[in-house]
C-alpha cells in the first residue's frame, strides 16, 4: 500500500466516524423533540382538566415510544442508502 492510499483509507475512517456521530446527533433529536411536545401538550392538558401531572407523563411516554419508531425506520433507510452509496465508490 502506498502512501497516497494509507492517506485515502484513513480519510475514509474519519468520514465514515463523522457520518455515525451525525446519524446518533440526529436520532437523539428525532427522540427528544416527540418527547418534549408531548410533555408540553400533556401540561396543557392537564391544566385544563385540573389533573396533577398524568397527562403530561402519558403523552411524554407516548412521544419516546414514537421517537423510538422515527429513529428505527429513519436509521434503516439511512444506512441502507450510506451502505449503497459507498458500494458505488467501490
Amino acid at each position: 500500500m502506498n502512501k497516497g492510499e494509507e492517506q485515502t483509507n484513513q480519510d475514509s475512517k474519519w468520514q465514515d466516524r463523522i457520518w455515525v456521530l451525525s446519524v446518533a446527533g440526529q436520532a437523539g433529536l428525532f427522540i427528544a423533540f416527540p418527547v418534549i411536545l408531548g410533555f408540553a401538550v400533556g401540561l396543557l392538558l392537564d391544566r385544563q382538566f385540573n389533573t396533577v401531572i398524568l397527562f403530561s407523563v402519558l403523552l411524554a411516554m407516548a412521544g419516546f415510544g414514537g421517537g423510538v419508531y422515527l429513529v428505527y425506520r429513519w436509521v434503516q433507510t439511512t444506512v441502507k442508502k450510506h451502505l449503497a452509496d459507498r458500494q458505488k465508490e467501490d
